[in-house]
Formats: C-alpha cells, structure tokens, sequence
C-alpha cells in the first residue's frame, strides 16, 4: 500500500527534502541544501510514502510560461521498477493539465531517459546538467 500527496507540514517537507538530497545530490558529491532551488515556493511537490509512512519516491513541478517542467523525480532503488514513478510521474502531469498547461519537460539523467520513453516523452536534445556531469537529455510530452 502507498500513497502519493504533496507534503505540507514542515516535517513533511523536511523529510522530502532529505530523501532528494539523499538520492540525487549525495551521490554526485553534493552538500545538503543543493537539493533546494530558488523556485520551491512556486512549484508543486509531490512524494510517496509506504503502509509504514516511509518516504521512497520524490518528484516536483512548476511552471514556465505555458510549459511544465518536472524536476528532482527520484525513485528508492528497493521500491523501483514496480510502477510508481510512472504513477508519480501522472500525478504531477495531472497538476500541469489541471492548470491548463499541456507541454511537460524535463531533463532526464542518462539512465533515466528509458523510463521517461515508456511514460511518453521523446528526446529533444542534449543538454548541459544542471548539477554534477551525468549526461542529461531534454525530453517532453504533450500531454
């Protein structure tokens, strides 16, 4: 049993944050708080936690105009390849079509590109990583 929502309590985000941190940024070397960008407060934020209320999977979204981006999308290892980042992945879409906004970006990892294909996004392009020097790719969906 799981559940997707957006934290709301400072504990919640506290715990949100730690789980980013703890999955994308300390891998690559960063310090707690690279997790943490300048648009937090105008974005959406989404986690899953399990039957025992343990965080495993992360995601967020925001808006640039008329386009939606998700960023920070992070799934545990132990709780991958059972579905639920593309169950993530649909919550945060359906925040973006809920506000009228139809084109989703995001830069994928490497590693990850695979994935975002089988949620229906195409490669765009190459681009620069916005931490760290894994490969990213620009990739989007109308949705």
């Amino acid at each position: 049993m799981y559940s997707i929502f957006e934290p709301k309590t400072s504990s919640d985000f506290e715990e949100y944050f730690k789980l980013r941190w703890l999955l994308l940024r300390r891998p690559l070397g960063g310090k707690r708080g690279s997790e943490i960008d300048d648009l937090e407060k105008k974005s959406f934020h989404a986690a899953i936690k399990d039957k025992n209320q343990i965080f495993f999977g992360v995601g967020r979204i925001h808006f640039i105009d008329a386009i939606s981006q998700i960023r920070y999308m992070a799934i545990k290892k132990e709780y991958s390849r059972q579905g639920y980042g593309s169950k993530l992945i649909k919550y945060l879409e359906d925040i973006s079509y809920k506000h009228g906004i139809q084109k989703v970006f995001l830069n994928s990892r490497v590693n990850a590109v695979n994935f975002y294909k089988k949620n229906g996004y195409r490669v765009v392009e190459e681009v620069k990583p916005s931490f760290g020097s894994i490969v990213h790719f620009r990739m989007e969906k109308i949705i």
